[in-house]
């Protein structure tokens, strides 16, 4: 009887507490906003610094959840999917409602609705698997999330609420950064390991590829991340060659930025790419914990961020997208944050 007892009392208190469990939401932290640029005094400031994302389980007070809930059920310290922020966050993406946040470190896609910030976590990964090293993360117009992982070594479509729908055709062998082109409908895979980019249609049928393993024109050497422009060209950081090329929208190459060396114009480790409407290319150079913006010369413009812990400052960073609204956003991986600055127009 006694034991009976006992798991009465467990049941309704389990009962209880997931009754008042708050509605985690994600808390940006703009304590700095605004007064951070780039360049400083007296040039005209190009980039200015708007927040920083760690806390994705605030509950109604804005304060940290303590994971007390978690740690009942099994999780908490034990269990990253369950942690209160950011682990290791490496790919995102950003369009008109939705923040997405691809987190190895967590072995979770964390998507964020900007207007309330409610969170949804998605770990499945189909068939019965859970996702283990998520690196890249795109979304289509109707709201579809396309994830790749890794470890996996597969590329997968969600629903907007986080069901899984299916797995891309075709086989990868470790594939990382994706872009999608919304209007022709196209979703760019890079494999790093097949020193490949895959072209794919939003339902997952394989349409084409670019590139081999090699130093030429067109030829990549581990590539990582991927970005189309406005016009359908498409970037890729060619990590190994220590550059990013850019392409056609049909997989024409165009024209290569960046070599090796240790100028300021140069890179190192180069990591994700972006470029805003005027053109200019962001490159993330994770050794340097800085992104260098260039022209589509090949001309470094400026660059901004150091290695350190502050508002601005990146620890290895990763991943960088930016919005129609020229808002930047950088995967600060080591940091476990997402950073967003402001490209404040000009060349």
């Amino acid at each position: 009887m006694r034991s009976i007892e006992l798991l009465l009392i467990a049941g309704t208190i389990g009962a209880a507490l997931v009754s008042c469990a708050p509605a985690y939401r994600a808390q940006l932290d703009a304590a700095a906003s605004g007064g951070i640029v780039w360049p400083g005094s007296p040039e005209k400031p190009r980039i200015k610094y708007l927040w920083s994302l760690s806390n994705v389980a605030a509950g109604p007070s804005g304060e940290r959840n303590t994971d007390y809930l978690d740690i009942i059920a099994g999780g908490g310290a034990n269990d990253p999917q369950t942690a209160d922020t950011l682990l290791r966050p490496q790919g995102i993406y950003v369009d008109e409602k939705r923040y997405y946040i691809a987190d190895p470190g967590a072995a979770r896609l964390t998507v964020i609705d900007r207007k309330t910030m409610d969170v949804l976590q998605i770990a499945e990964a189909g068939g019965g698997e859970s996702l283990s090293y998520p690196r890249g993360v795109a979304a289509d117009s109707s709201g579809t999330i396309y994830l790749s992982d890794s470890e996996l070594k597969k590329v997968m479509a969600y629903r907007p609420d986080g069901k899984f729908l299916l797995d891309f055709e075709g086989g990868f062998l470790r594939p990382e950064g994706l872009a999608i082109d919304r209007g022709r409908g196209v979703l760019y895979v890079v494999d790093t390991d097949a020193h490949t980019v895959y072209i794919y249609g939003t339902d997952g049928k394989r349409r084409g590829a670019i590139g081999r393993r090699g130093e030429g024109p067109g030829e990549f050497y581990y590539p990582t991340y991927a970005a189309v422009d406005k016009d359908g060209n498409v970037y890729v950081t060619d990590f190994l060659n220590f550059r990013v090329q850019k392409f056609s929208p049909d997989g024409k190459f165009l024209n290569a930025i960046g070599r090796l060396g240790d100028s300021y114009d140069t890179l190192d480790k180069p990591k994700g790419v972006a470029v805003d409407t005027e053109g200019h290319i962001y490159i993330v150079d994770g050794a340097g914990n800085t992104v260098k913006i260039f022209d589509q010369e090949g001309r470094l413009l400026l660059f901004f961020g150091e290695k350190g812990e502050r508002y601005g400052d990146f620890y290895l960073p990763a991943g960088i997208f930016i919005d129609d609204s020229n808002v930047i956003y950088v995967a600060d991986m080591l940091n476990r944050r997402i950073q967003a600055f402001q490209f404040l127009g000009g060349s």
